[in-house]
């Protein structure tokens, strides 16, 4: 993310768009019980191309974002780690963690974003036993070929998790590997709410659109008003700053509630993704889920 004149975050938590401070307070109620049902009940996902080894140890109930199905996953072996969030397998493989984006790596000339280093050092640590284990998420690869996989170590704990409430990186979602937003995004709101990492580096304050520069495009948090919320062709519009336009997809609508976006419009609102450059000074914003939309009381 570029340095564009930041303003500070405020600390928040990262939940589903309300409309009202108290309805608010009842869906994270709710939304915490129902990520832990998801994490300790729900089948996992088989992963092919791996041959299968000895799954994890059960995980322990109280640990955030634990496999579903330890019995599901796959072994697989790490032969290096890239940056925060991109590990080397055994056999060639990249593998993209699924639900973190962790700070860029200098390439090209340019230099490591803040904490770029650390989130690196942060995953070797946590995979230093040569070893995660799999669940594939239901999109198998990204546009870059990479395997995307929601991976844990032998515990069945997830490293996403664990690298969020560390504060090395930021909760993404993207459609359809979400299965586990909810609980990433509270482990996320932990180190938030303690101003840790990330959360403490001025570059990744969140921005009024104003700021952003023309052309500019990749990861960035934008805070801004509201100006309009439309529905046109089979998807939602919310317009921020008057200049960034969130596109929410059809398949992308099921964690969204029409009366609570429609609600949104004249309100302050925190969006994250990857911000995509258009003629005439405006920008576009691919929203894959409600907990990339924080309609927090700023």
């Amino acid at each position: 993310m570029a340095a564009v004149a930041p303003r500070k975050a405020k600390a928040q938590n990262v939940l589903h768009p309300v409309a009202s401070q108290a309805a608010d307070q009842e869906k994270r109620r709710f939304h915490a019980s129902l990520a832990l049902f998801l994490c300790l009940s729900l089948s996992g996902c088989d992963l092919s191309g791996y041959a299968a080894a000895p799954a994890p140890a059960p995980a322990s109930s109280s640990a955030a974002c634990s496999a579903r199905d330890s019995a599901s996953l796959r072994k697989v072996a790490v032969e290096h780690v890239h940056d925060g969030d991109t590990l080397r397998l055994r056999g060639g493989d990249r593998l993209r963690l699924v639900g973190v984006n962790t700070p860029e790596l200098g390439r090209q000339g340019r230099a490591d974003e803040p904490l770029a280093e650390d989130a690196r050092r942060a995953l070797q640590a946590l995979t230093s036993s040569g070893h995660v284990w799999l669940e594939q998420g239901a999109e198998p690869r990204d546009r870059h070929g990479r395997l995307l996989a929601y991976a844990f170590n032998a515990d069945g704990e997830s490293l996403s998790a664990e690298l969020l409430r560390r504060g090395m990186g930021f909760h993404v979602a993207i459609s359809p590997n979400t299965d586990y937003a909810e609980c990433l995004a509270a482990a996320e709101s932990l180190a938030r709410s303690a101003s840790a990492g990330v959360w403490a580096e001025s570059q990744f304050d969140s921005r009024p659109v104003r700021d952003l520069r023309s052309g500019q495009g990749g990861f960035a948090l934008i805070r801004d008003e509201v100006t309009r919320v439309s529905f046109k062709d089979n998807g939602w519009w919310v317009q921020l700053g008057g200049k960034l336009g969130v596109k929410i997809r059809s398949r992308d609508q099921a964690s969204f509630s029409r009366h609570e976006l429609m609600a949104l419009e004249g309100r302050e609102v925190e969006v994250r993704g990857w911000i995509i450059p258009m003629d005439g000074d405006w920008w576009m914003l691919n929203l894959g889920h409600s907990t990339m939309l924080d309609p927090g009381q700023y």
